[in-house]
C-alpha cells in the first residue's frame, strides 16, 4: 500500500505507537524501490529549520529552502512527530505534505510526503490533527506483529536470545516495541564474556530498557544467547548450497567431527520454521526449497527429520509447494500431483514437501463449505484413499487424524 502510494504520489500518514517500526517501514520500501529518504524530526524544528530564511532578491522577500529539502531526484520525505511538533510547525509541514509546495520551494515530481504520529490518546502529549487535515491523506494504522518482525530480526542481527524470547512468547511486543528489544539488542551484542557473567549488571542494564519480567525471562534463556555459527540463518534459508559459504562452514565442522554446530543448526531453525515468520519470509522470497533441502541433504538423519516436521507442518509455508489441496480430491490416480507425491515420498530431503501437502488439505477440510462436498463425494474420498496409501507414515498418521477430525471417510484403495 505504501508503495501504491509513492507511485500516486500522494502523502501518507502513519499512525502508531512509538517505537513500532514506523520509519522502517518507509526505508525499507525506499530501498527495495531504488529511492532515497530524507527523515526530519519535526519535535526539534524551528520554523527556519523547514520554511528556509527570508533574503532579499531584486527588492522583494523570498526564502532560502533549507539545504536539507530535496531538489532533484526521487525519493521519501519523511517527516517524524508531526502531531508532537508546535503548531508554527506544523501549518507549513501540513502544505508541504498536502500542496507540495513552501512559498518558492516546490518538492521536486519524484518525491512524496509522509508523515508520523502517535496516537491521540493518553499515553502520548500530542497535538490533536482535525478531521479536515486528516481526509487530504492516505491514513494507515501501524501495529506491532510478531512475525514479521522475528523475520527481520533474522537478518538484522537481532542477538539470538532476544529472538528465541519472541519465538517463544507470543505477547512480548505487546510491553515492549520493537525498538525497545532492538536497543536491548544491541546492548546485548556490546557486553564482554566476564560482563555476561555478572547477574547484577545485566538486570541493571536490561532493566534500563526492560519490564523486570522480560528481564527475568531473558536472563532464564541465557543459554540460547550464544552463536558459534560463522552465518546467520538467512544465509541458511535463502540460498544455502555446497559452495555457499555456510555450506563449507557446516562441511568442515563435520569433517572435524563437531556434531555440536549441528546441533545448533537444529536448534536454532526449528523454531523459527514451526513459527509464522515463515510466512513473512516466503512472502519476501527469503526461504527458497531449493536451499532448504540442501541444508537437510548436509544434516544427519534425525536433524533433518526433526526440521522438515517443523516446516512441514507451518500452515504459513504452504504457498512454498506447487500442488494444492484441490488435485487431491479429484482425478487424483496418475495425475501429476499423484508424480509428484511419489517423487516427494521417495526423496528423504523433500519429504517436507508432502508434510506441507497434508497440512494444506487439512486447512482445506478445516472450510465447512469444502467439508460438506468431500463428506458427499465418494471420488473424493477415494482420491483421499488412495494419497493416504502412498504417504510416509508420519505424515499419513497426520492427515487420517484430520480426517477423522472433521468426519471425513476415506474409501481405502482394493
Amino acid at each position: 500500500m505504501l508503495e501504491l502510494a509513492y507511485r500516486a504520489r500522494r502523502p501518507v500518514l502513519l499512525e502508531g505507537p512509538t517505537g513500532i517500526g514506523k520509519s522502517e517501514l518507509v526505508r525499507q520500501l525506499a530501498e527495495r524501490l531504488g529511492i532515497a529518504t530524507v527523515v526530519l524530526d519535526l519535535s526539534l524544528l524551528e520554523p527556519p529549520d523547514l520554511v528556509g530564511l527570508p533574503v532579499i532578491r531584486d527588492g522583494r522577500t523570498a526564502y532560502a529552502a533549507p539545504s536539507v529539502l530535496p531538489q532533484d531526484g526521487a525519493g521519501i520525505l519523511m517527516l517524524e512527530e508531526l502531531n508532537r511538533a508546535e503548531r508554527y510547525i506544523q501549518q507549513p509541514a501540513l502544505q508541504l505534505l498536502s500542496a507540495r509546495r513552501l512559498h518558492e520551494y516546490e518538492l521536486p515530481p519524484g518525491w512524496v510526503c509522509f508523515a508520523a504520529v502517535n496516537p491521540e490518546s493518553a499515553d502520548y502529549q500530542v497535538t490533536p490533527l482535525d478531521r479536515a487535515l486528516r481526509a487530504r491523506f492516505l491514513n494507515l494504522n501501524v501495529r506491532a506483529d510478531r512475525a514479521s518482525w522475528l523475520a527481520w530480526a533474522q537478518v538484522n542481527a537481532v542477538h539470538p536470545g532476544v529472538i528465541a524470547l519472541a519465538q517463544a512468547h507470543e505477547r512480548i511486543l505487546d510491553d515492549v516495541p520493537p525498538r525497545t528489544w532492538t536497543y536491548a539488542s544491541h546492548v546485548l551484542g556490546a557486553l564482554r564474556a566476564e560482563e555476561l557473567a555478572d547477574g547484577v549488571l545485566l538486570r541493571d542494564v536490561l532493566g534500563g530498557y526492560l519490564p523486570p519480567s522480560w528481564v527475568e525471562l531473558l536472563l532464564a534463556s541465557k543459554e540460547s544467547w550464544s552463536s558459534r555459527l560463522p552465518f546467520d540463518l538467512r544465509a541458511l534459508l535463502a540460498d544455502y548450497g555446497p559452495n555457499s559459504p555456510a555450506g563449507k562452514a557446516l562441511r568442515a565442522a563435520r569433517e572435524r567431527g563437531e556434531t555440536d554446530r549441528f546441533d545448533e543448526v537444529t536448534t536454532r531453525l526449528a523454531p523459527l520454521l514451526e513459527g509464522p515468520e515463515v510466512g513473512v519470509l516466503a512472502a519476501q522470497r527469503k526461504l527458497s526449497l531449493g536451499a532448504f533441502e540442501a541444508l537437510l541433504a548436509d544434516l544427519p538423519g534425525d536433524h533433518r527429520e526433526r526440521l522438515q516436521d517443523a516446516l512441514g507442518g507451518n500452515a504459513t509455508a504452504t504457498v512454498l509447494i506447487d500442488v494444492r489441496p484441490e488435485e487431491l480430491l479429484q482425478n487424483y490416480a496418475g495425475s501429476a500431483a499423484e508424480q509428484k507425491v511419489l517423487a516427494w515420498r521417495a526423496d528423504p530431503v523433500r519429504q517436507h514437501r508432502v508434510g506441507l501437502l497434508v497440512t494444506a488439505l487439512s486447512a482445506h477440510l478445516a472450510q465447512q463449505a469444502k467439508l460438506v462436498e468431500v463428506r458427499r463425494s465418494n471420488v473424493a474420498r477415494a482420491c483421499l484413499g488412495q494419497v493416504l496409501a502412498q504417504l510416509p507414515e508420519r505424515w499419513a498418521l497426520r492427515l487420517a487424524a484430520a480426517l477423522k477430525k472433521h468426519g471425513v471417510t476415506p474409501i481405502r484403495p482394493q
